[in-house]
């Protein structure tokens, strides 16, 4: 790994070399509990769908590695090393990333701290004239690493309405009758469900990487590639919604049993080597176009000759002081993983949402439960659904929480404003309220406020995140929330408080928003006991 690549002979002996062989399983070695919870985070990802083609990220990075180390000139490999400090600051920042992503559990954050601390070991390894030309290489490594998860869901949501509204359009223009509320297109004798699956982020990322794979093996000129990774994304997005418009049609030919099982899945394979089939054919469509800079010989470059003395020269490693710099980084940060990981976190005593009480005050309620497919997406560990009615007028308020015991795996809360367009809800107002609970013992604090209609429906939404005693309404202060407590208190759980209440004809907003605070003011001294601080 800390290889110094040289076809120079090298200027010390043998004990030299085996000095250097050991400082870089030395610094192997310490980087795996660094980057422990990254580790994991990887190969959970790589078995899901949308993350499969990791592994083919990584070998793309090395094919690409290796080709430039080969291709490099002959003059610039026997120069000095030259700078190695930006090396170093990227070590260091990764090594940081490694300790806090672990310590705290979270996994995005030691993830990403990976990325970083490979290029400073390339900047290390090669010098900063000959590591520079590996950004390349480097930088592809992000495309193997899963989405941060509110990033994942926003992008989720914004792919699911595309692919539904696009693909509502091509079944009409097939002569199909359907009608679409929301991510669900219903084509009466079948609802056909745009869920996440069928978003498009498993043909998305794959697309783009393969364009990435052919951009970095074509000989032609910068701006052919770039347009090629460019076209790449709008090619899987279409691609998905003529997979998605193609089942409908099926469906309508053949039954609902096109729509589910092998037949489906076989479906998604066809599509995905049909898109790598279009980025070649985009290719050959690019080199049509009259340019000075025209093709330069075959459509992609398949010559490996070479990178195999590439890999042969990594073997001769020697000693070096950066080496013993980067592997002394490495033991202390591992030092600190190891000897901090044992640390016991506050103890977590809390209610089961079974208990919460279906009567509060005046206000009767009744407790519903999520539908499971619903459920299955929240991954909440427990939840509570119940509709209490106002005293005065017997209007519903439902207050809807959730609680999780770890948001650092992959269960995350998310905005529920996400999840709206995907319901058929429609956001007319959107922003952050002040709410006065100081009398409930919640002191003043900022909610999420919202209004929103389907049809001739209208409610009026109050919601936010509940984390350990404070109340958050943006997605991103609840991962930094999450890092700081899992660091300094040992703990990653959170919950989301939401109330609902329709908007009538019988005194409009103003009545709705003393009707939810009403209960706010009789619920939340409860909810201590459920949701902890």
């Amino acid at each position: 790994m800390s290889a110094h690549l040289t076809n120079a002979p090298p200027r010390a002996g043998l004990g030299s070399q085996q000095l250097g062989l050991g400082l870089a399983l030395l610094v192997a070695a310490s980087a795996v509990p660094v980057f422990g919870a990254g580790i994991v985070e990887l190969a959970e990802a790589w078995v899901q769908p949308q993350y499969t083609h990791g592994p083919v990220v990584v070998l793309i990075a090395l094919w690409i590695g290796l080709r430039a180390l080969r291709d490099e000139p002959e003059a610039l490999r026997r120069q000095p090393t030259g700078a190695i400090w930006p090396g170093m600051v990227l070590v260091l920042a990764g090594l940081v990333a490694g300790v806090l992503g672990t310590l705290a559990h979270v996994g995005d954050v030691a993830a990403y701290g990976i990325i970083l601390w490979i290029g400073g070991v390339v900047l290390l390894t090669l010098g900063w004239r000959r590591g520079r030309r590996l950004w390349l290489p480097v930088a592809l490594l992000v495309l193997m690493l899963p989405l941060p998860q509110f990033l994942y869901l926003k992008l989720t949501t914004f792919l699911q309405m595309l692919a539904s509204d696009l693909a509502t359009g091509m079944i009409r223009a097939g002569g199909l009758a359907v009608y679409q509320d929301g991510n669900i297109i219903d084509l009466g004798v079948y609802r056909l469900q745009v869920a996440e699956a069928c978003a498009g982020l498993q043909f998305l990322f794959p697309v783009v990487s393969f364009a990435v794979l052919f951009a970095a093996m074509s000989p032609d000129p910068v701006w052919r590639r770039v347009a090629l990774v460019l076209f790449a994304v709008p090619l899987a997005v279409g691609m998905n919604v003529l997979r998605i418009a193609v089942t409908a049609f099926l469906v309508d030919l053949r039954g609902i049993e096109a729509a589910e099982g092998f037949l489906h899945a076989f479906e998604g394979w066809i599509i995905l080597l049909a898109s790598i089939g279009m980025l070649l054919l985009f290719m050959l469509a690019l080199r049509l176009v009259p340019m000075r800079d025209g093709p330069r010989g075959p459509l992609l470059d398949l010559d490996l000759s070479g990178t195999g003395a590439v890999l042969a020269r990594a073997g001769r490693i020697r000693s070096a002081p950066r080496f013993v710099a980067l592997a002394g980084a490495g033991v202390v940060a591992a030092a600190l993983v190891l000897g901090l990981s044992n640390r016991t976190p506050e103890p977590l005593a809390r209610n089961t949402f079974l208990r919460f009480p279906e009567q509060i005050g005046d206000w009767p309620g009744v407790r519903g439960t999520l539908d499971p497919a619903v459920a299955a997406v929240l991954k909440a560990d427990d939840y509570l659904n119940t509709t209490y009615y106002s005293p005065e007028d017997a209007i519903p308020v439902q207050l809807f929480a959730t609680f999780y015991s770890d948001q650092t795996r992959g269960s995350a809360i998310h905005m529920p404003d996400i999840c709206l367009p995907a319901n058929g809800w429609e956001v007319t107002e959107f922003g952050t309220r002040e709410l006065d609970m100081t009398g409930a013992g919640f002191g003043r604090f900022d909610a999420i406020r919202a209004v929103v209609t389907k049809g001739t429906d209208h409610q009026l939404v109050y919601y936010w995140f509940e984390q350990r005693g404070t109340r958050m309404v943006n997605d991103f202060a609840v991962k930094l929330g999450v890092l700081a407590d899992g660091l300094r208190r040992g703990r990653d759980d959170g919950a989301l408080v939401r109330f609902v209440t329709p908007i009538g004809d019988r005194g409009g907003i103003p009545a709705a928003e003393e009707r939810i605070r009403a209960l706010m003011r009789q619920s939340l001294p409860l909810l201590p006991d459920y949701i902890p601080h």
